[in-house]
């Protein structure tokens, strides 16, 4: 057996283990803080960090892209005992909220702030801050020196996939294994109004004709059927997962159409495809009828906000902790669903390794210990499980028999899995569901989830570079136009922007960006076999 299929094979059962111990196996747990905790890493030579010098106390700044629990401070005042005992360091947290991120995020990478770490994706600047020099590259010796955990955890796919001309420059989450996908929560006490009851939304369809019954009908109460703004659109459910495109470099924008070519040897441009056209066009047929406000673009809350508050009668949550959201929603006297109006023969890619994570900065004056602390609360359970969950008995309840969390009397305050997508456990305790519906969503994706071995793209990462002056203006074209597409702002000449938009992408280089693009994936294909 060749080398190349042997660490194939050898990568494969690695990713298949890390699956297994995040998805079920339970993990020993105690609460508060350990009576036995070592008083300093430096001195306990069980500590992985036992070689290290920290006696000098830091104290870490992070940013993380999410809202703030309620709770969150009362919880980071034990987390800091933790991580000062451990590491000598303590953590100073920062949210950027969803509504915010396209402002804050840049402004914060611009300097003159302290940010030692801070929330990055394959969607969420990433490669963008990696090519202005904003993330510090992560040497395999600096990872094994000052993240050893993290380094002994995740498999040498997950490090490839952070690769950017062949250099690291974000610390992935611990796992692979959460699926991205999304359906609607709706509102039923609206959608039983309008003759929607819950057998009667099983596809987009369905979506579709809620949606517009509902319309603006509840304006006079401060409501709408999806109440969207620039940065809570109908995007994914109405584009990406109503069509099955895949795409796992969520910022080159190229994807492949799964019900169409299963075997993704296709790859198109998604802004000029027919799929985006039909969507963009959709959108302006969605704002005709009053789906969301005609001022959309100047609301900052998020859709999952105002559906909490009841001034939209649908959002959208994930299936794999969308109990968490529904159980919360519910504990507020909400009639809420979560519905699966995905189409036959739909089938998920399991989300990358890179679709959460954090960098540290390049302008961190203390990137070793920014490294350290990361690789603390990523990996020791007691710490991590505070920032995943809050105060066990308060916020949550764990079940250690069945590695299932169920919401406390407080979890209001502290939604698990809520905002610490990017320092996921790798054996990541799930939220326990009794909800029929939802658990034949999980089991029905999960059990047709496109395998590792199908996909043959782990691990490919497009080099900018050969085409970096028709990216630059295809990227902000894309930026121009799909805020005004996705709510739909450019109304009966939607179709004649369309096009326009097209025309100015094909004189911007397209057909050479994709022409690169392709050659690249044609390389790294050969290069596998």
């Amino acid at each position: 057996m060749n080398m190349k299929k042997w660490l194939t094979i050898f990568l494969s059962a690695s990713f298949v283990l890390l699956c297994f111990s995040a998805c079920g196996q339970a993990a020993p747990v105690s609460t508060g803080l350990a009576d036995d905790t070592p008083s300093a890493a430096v001195a306990d030579e069980q500590s992985p960090y036992a070689n290290l010098d920290l006696s000098e106390e830091a104290n870490v700044v992070m940013y993380a892209c999410a809202t703030e629990p309620n709770a969150m401070q009362e919880v980071l005042e034990l987390v800091n005992q933790r991580t000062k005992e451990a590491v000598n360091t303590t953590l100073e947290l920062y949210f950027i909220p969803s509504s915010e991120r396209a402002q804050k995020y840049p402004l914060l990478m611009a300097g003159g702030d302290t940010v030692d770490l801070i929330f990055t994706a394959n969607y969420c600047y990433y490669k963008e801050q990696t090519e202005k020099g904003g993330f510090k590259e992560l040497t395999e010796e600096f990872l094994s020196t000052y993240m050893p955990e993290t380094w002994a955890t995740l498999p040498h796919s997950a490090w490839e996939e952070t690769y950017i001309d062949g250099k690291i420059y974000m610390i992935p989450r611990n796992t692979a294994c959460i699926a991205p996908d999304r359906g609607p929560t709706i509102n039923m006490d609206i959608a039983e109004k309008y003759g929607y009851t819950a057998d009667k939304i099983n596809s987009y369809a369905d979506f579709d004709g809620f949606l517009r019954a509902v319309g603006d009908n509840e304006a006079e109460n401060g409501m709408y059927a999806f109440y969207a703004s620039a940065s809570s659109t109908l995007h994914q459910l109405s584009l990406i997962f109503r069509n099955n495109l895949i795409n796992n470099q969520a910022s080159d924008y190229v994807y492949y159409a799964q019900m169409a070519d299963p075997t993704f040897e296709h790859p198109f441009f998604l802004y000029t495809s027919d799929y985006y056209e039909e969507y963009a066009l959709l959108m302006a047929e969605y704002a005709a009828a009053g789906v969301w406000p005609s001022d959309a673009i100047a609301n900052t809350n998020s859709v999952g906000t105002l559906f909490a508050n009841g001034k939209s009668a649908a959002s959208t949550d994930n299936f794999f902790n969308g109990i968490t959201s529904v159980a919360n929603y519910r504990a507020k006297g909400m009639n809420v669903e979560l519905f699966d109006i995905f189409p036959e023969g739909y089938r998920i890619l399991r989300d990358s390794y890179i679709g959460d994570g954090y960098a540290i900065t390049s302008f961190s004056k203390i990137p070793e210990r920014a490294a350290v602390v990361l690789d603390y609360i990523k990996t020791d359970w007691d710490t991590n499980m505070l920032l995943a969950g809050g105060i066990e008995g308060r916020h949550y309840f764990y079940d250690e028999q069945t590695n299932t969390v169920s919401p406390g009397p407080e979890s209001g305050d502290y939604t698990y899995l809520g905002w610490n997508w990017g320092i996921f456990h790798a054996n990541l305790a799930w939220p326990a569901c009794d909800d029929e519906r939802i658990n034949a969503i999980n089991d029905r994706i999960y059990s047709e989830q496109i395998k590792d071995e199908e996909w043959p793209y782990w691990g490919f990462t497009f080099d900018y570079t050969p085409v970096s002056a028709e990216w630059s203006v295809i990227s902000a074209l894309v930026t121009e136009y799909q805020t005004s597409f996705n709510l739909g702002m450019f109304g009966d000449a939607t179709q004649q922007a369309y096009e326009e938009f097209v025309a100015k992408l094909e004189e911007a280089g397209l057909s050479k960006y994709m022409e690169e693009w392709n050659r690249q994936r044609s390389e790294f294909l050969a290069a596998k076999q």
